[in-house]
């Protein structure tokens, strides 16, 4: 069912939006920019040159909320039915063309920079990317290399939520203090605004609150209504601290 308070449910499919991929672009890899063509090339080979990327997110909880039972009878479940629900849709809308999944993997992929292109991703004091309509409660959840032409998608032209934002809750609500220094220069103001290795230094302390959460993420005033619940939030930051542990330790 499309959202029409959605401007990034592009495709208009049941078969994305019903299952809370609702958000989808499509770039033609001739129109990427240099920086991006070069990375595709390097991943898939002379046919990187051709066909188009497929790129679809979640905003929101829904994603989450419909997920079946039997996704967690496997390993990496969130990427694992992200692909399979991303296959169907092709497989009904462009049956028997080539692809291939170029995220989830372990190769290194772009994905910012194409939220950018699309009009999904701006920088915030988190170092998340914010969203003009979901704020900071989406995600990227597959990208595919498809071959033939491209469905015709376009940038969402809309600001960034920070823009605006005079109150700034996140930077205080941070236990950690590790988003204390945002540059004051407009055009640099959320660069660099994380202290990374304070964020790690704090949950890695006995019984720190942010092992399965992230109380300024929490804090932002954009798009509470999108925000994650409770038992989504234990799962992506449990997931991350326990990549965190291993990394450090």
């Amino acid at each position: 069912m499309k959202d029409i308070e959605n401007p990034f449910d592009m495709l208009n499919s049941p078969l994305l939006s019903d299952v809370g991929l609702n958000m989808q672009a499509a770039f033609p890899v001739s129109s990427l920019p240099l920086e991006l063509a070069k990375q595709m090339a390097e991943l898939l080979g002379e046919k990187g040159r051709s066909g188009w990327l497929l790129l679809l997110g979640n905003g929101g909880r829904r994603f989450w909320e419909q997920l079946p039972v039997t996704a967690w009878d496997r390993t990496h479940p969130l990427d694992r039915q992200s692909v399979e629900y991303a296959e169907r849709y092709l497989q009904a809308e462009f049956p028997e063309r080539e692809y291939q999944v170029l995220y989830p993997s372990a190769a290194p992929v772009a994905l910012q920079q194409l939220g950018k292109l699309a009009g999904w991703h701006y920088d915030s004091p988190l170092k998340l990317g914010i969203n003009s309509v979901f704020g900071l409660w989406y995600a990227y959840r597959v990208l595919l290399w498809v071959a033939g032409d491209a469905p015709v998608t376009r940038t969402v032209a809309l600001e960034s939520p920070c823009k605006t934002c005079t109150d700034m809750l996140c930077i205080p609500a941070c236990p950690a203090s590790a988003l204390s220094t945002v540059p004051t220069h407009q055009d640099a103001k959320y660069r660099n605004a994380k202290n990374l290795d304070a964020c790690i230094d704090y949950r890695l302390q006995a019984e720190s609150p942010c092992q399965s959460n992230c109380i300024a993420r929490c804090r932002c005033p954009v798009a509470t209504d999108h925000q994650y619940s409770q038992q989504q939030l234990n799962y992506h930051y449990r997931q991350s601290f326990e990549t965190i542990v291993r990394w450090r330790f």
